[in-house]
């Protein structure tokens, strides 16, 4: 009942758009006590909301960063929030393994042991960014997996648009950028029917900087890395964009059909880079990204080669070394 009341005071106060509404009123409305109306009133404070309660005004919605369940909003599939977590992606791939349902979400505060591509830490400071992971069972082939992570870089950038009012780059093929630093990275992994080749789960794991400042990071990353909302505050709790981008991408599935505004995106196919693959780095010039996701690059020596995975960075055109 205490759980009840609580969601339904902050449905009231969130309807009110920042408006005052007496306790008189939020009781009768809600249909509990006054003294059930403050108890729900104060844990929601409680959980990060900012709430004011003024004698004789009632109370009211001043935003905040609350970091629970019912900031999320509306959502069909279970949600596991944690204030700390190893690895959100860790814990998500247990709970695949353990038979959590399709779009079972995993949400952390911080993360001791981030992990992003190729083995690298990701960091993620305590409170200053959205940390999830999303149990997805898509009835896809191993070999379309890379259709899931194009998809989550294009959900993510909905859901900034949507909430910050933000226009995010997207560096092939799991990067996000703004204001010419990297924002956003996402990890996907997966388990497969070997027999089969299809896939049996997907987790797809999202690290997005909300208001981390340079100082929370290495000093080697301070360079590279950047934050929607450096310092805060964001105009967006923590768990309300992670709630976005989870339903964003939950759209997108089965069919996972936005290639195009990916490709419209994604600021790399025109620029020289240099490509990290298979053991191997040398500069070629990015031309395209295919139907596959894949990147479509020429090299110097004028032979094209199409890249599923590796890793690109935008360097200067030989032209410009020259000059």
């Amino acid at each position: 009942m205490a759980s009840a009341t609580k969601q339904a005071l902050l449905a009231a106060l969130s309807a009110a758009q920042g408006e005052c509404i007496s306790g008189q009123q939020l009781a009768r409305q809600l249909g509990v006590s006054r003294a059930a109306v403050h108890k729900a009133a104060a844990a929601l404070a409680a959980q990060g909301y900012a709430l004011e309660a003024a004698p004789r005004r009632g109370y009211r919605l001043a935003g905040g960063d609350p970091f629970c369940a019912e900031a999320v909003g509306e959502y069909d599939a279970p949600i596991f929030l944690y204030d700390t977590l190893e690895s959100s992606n860790r814990t998500a791939k247990t709970l695949a393994l353990e038979g959590a349902p399709h779009g079972t979400m995993v949400l952390a505060g911080q993360q001791t042991a981030g992990r992003g591509r190729l083995g690298r830490r990701f960091e993620s400071p305590v409170g200053k960014g959205v940390y999830l992971s999303l149990v997805l069972r898509p009835s896809l082939p191993m070999t379309e997996a890379q259709a899931v992570t194009v998809s989550a870089a294009v959900a993510v950038c909905r859901a900034v648009k949507k909430l910050c009012g933000l226009e995010l780059g997207i560096k092939w093929v799991n990067d996000l950028y703004y204001n010419g630093k990297k924002v956003c990275g996402i990890l996907t992994e997966a388990g497969a029917d070997l027999e089969s080749g299809q896939l049996e789960w997907l987790v797809a794991g999202i690290g997005l900087n909300l208001t981390s400042r340079p100082e929370d990071w290495p000093e080697e990353l301070r360079p590279i890395a950047g934050s929607l909302y450096p310092g805060g505050p964001a105009p967006v709790s923590r768990a309300a964009l992670a709630g976005e981008i989870a339903r964003q991408l939950l759209a997108l599935c089965p069919d996972f059909d936005c290639l195009d505004e990916y490709r419209a995106r994604c600021f790399v196919p025109g620029h020289w880079v240099t490509v990290c693959a298979g053991g191997e780095s040398y500069a070629a010039r990015a031309v395209a990204i295919d139907d596959a996701g894949r990147l479509i690059v020429e090299r110097e020596a004028g032979r094209t080669e199409v890249l599923c995975h590796g890793e690109v960075s935008i360097r200067p055109s030989p032209l410009a070394i020259k000059k």
